[in-house]
């Protein structure tokens, strides 16, 4: 199948997906015979042809679409049936797809050693060239505060994860995590703060503004909470916020930023629980809120959007009967990527490492039960 071909079949097969969606009225993941009336009208069937017996004839489309024979059509039959695509109903014989939940602490962990080892060259340059130092440096905290989680990382091996941020006001999440450093016992002289924190800098500023100085300057902003709790704590360090703005004329980051993408070490089955190492995955896609990435070799192949923030979670509540049909999609496009790049499907693995709101739901659950 050309490539031109493969990613046409892509794009309609996502299209279809969309519109079933919503053509799912109930969101359970499967065609009832009201749904199959609305689409078809929808689409002028009934127009074009002249039904004898209409609720017969929706009967036995609908048993004829059901090609597992589990007594229901899942929109994935329905697909397979418009595109006439007997590749998609042969995945699960081709690929071996094992699904998981990675919780904040995997992902920090991952981070810290995209940090400390796959990236620590050029980290270690970006550090020194900014006055601050070697990355091995044990007096050094760093604080990765993203827009919904924060997490914590030394030289010496600390790695901790909490649910708070620029965006998350978590007065509780941000106690606990100070709580869980100083029981580490650890004396730190210098406290930098990276990530989506330094996006609050101005593209005027230099590479590091004092956190104090930027929670002047915004008394209701983040900077200004993390400051408060963080100078109880370590009233003797130096605490500075590394800067992540953009330059207006460029829209490129004004300085070298570092390097701690998760992702960069789960392209490279670094740090993932014992579990799921021994799968010893040929492809990984990381899934995050809306969107995921399919690597192999490290190696970025395809970026699709699917928003699991909104199909999969619902006012607080993780639905996850929806959660197959989503990996069925996922597992569809891996198939035509790999087909896109002449690659032989036959018995790939796939990890899909799942993130987001979805995983907060999922493991707050299981924490619940």
């Amino acid at each position: 199948m050309s490539e031109h071909l493969t990613s046409n079949l892509l794009e309609v097969r996502n299209t279809l997906h969309h519109v079933l969606r919503q053509v799912d009225s109930n969101g359970d993941g499967y065609i009832d015979k009201d749904e199959l009336y609305f689409l078809l009208d929808r689409v002028g069937t009934f127009k074009k042809a002249k039904w004898s017996n209409l609720h017969e004839t929706l009967d036995k489309l609908l048993a004829g679409l059901d090609t597992n024979s589990d007594g229901f059509v899942d929109i994935q039959e329905f697909i397979d049936w418009v595109l006439l695509d007997t590749r998609a109903s042969g995945t699960s014989q081709s690929l071996q797809v094992k699904h998981v939940f990675l919780s904040a602490e995997d992902e920090a962990r991952m981070e810290r050693i995209a940090l400390f080892e796959l990236e620590s060259k050029e980290n270690n340059d970006i550090l020194v060239r900014a006055g601050l130092g070697e990355l091995t440096d044990p007096k050094r905290l760093l604080l990765s505060v993203g827009s919904s989680s924060t997490q914590a990382y030394d030289a010496k091996g600390l790695t901790l994860s909490v649910p708070t941020g620029t965006k998350v006001a978590n007065a509780g999440a941000l106690q606990e995590l100070i709580s869980a450093i100083q029981r580490a016992g650890r004396t730190y002289e210098q406290i930098l703060l990276i990530n989506s924190i330094g996006y609050f800098v101005e593209p005027t500023d230099p590479a590091l503004v004092a956190l104090d100085e930027l929670a002047r300057r915004d008394p209701h902003g983040p900077a200004h909470r993390f400051n408060e709790a963080l100078v109880k704590a370590f009233p003797k360090a130096s605490m500075r916020i590394y800067n992540r703005a953009k330059d207006p004329g460029t829209k490129r980051y004004k300085f070298p930023q570092l390097s701690n993408d998760f992702s960069l070490s789960l392209t490279k089955a670094c740090g993932l629980p014992m579990g799921v190492l021994d799968f010893h995955p040929d492809i990984i896609v990381d899934w995050g809120g809306s969107s995921y990435k399919v690597f192999i070799d490290g190696k970025r192949i395809g970026t699709e959007v699917m928003d699991a923030n909104s199909f999969l979670c619902e006012g607080g509540i993780l639905h996850r009967e929806r959660i197959p049909q989503a990996i069925k999609e996922i597992e569809c496009s891996v198939m035509a990527l790999l087909e896109m790049e002449g690659l032989d499907t036959f018995m790939k693995k796939v990890l899909i490492a799942q993130t987001g709101k979805a995983r907060e739901l999922a493991l707050s659950t299981e924490c619940q039960s």
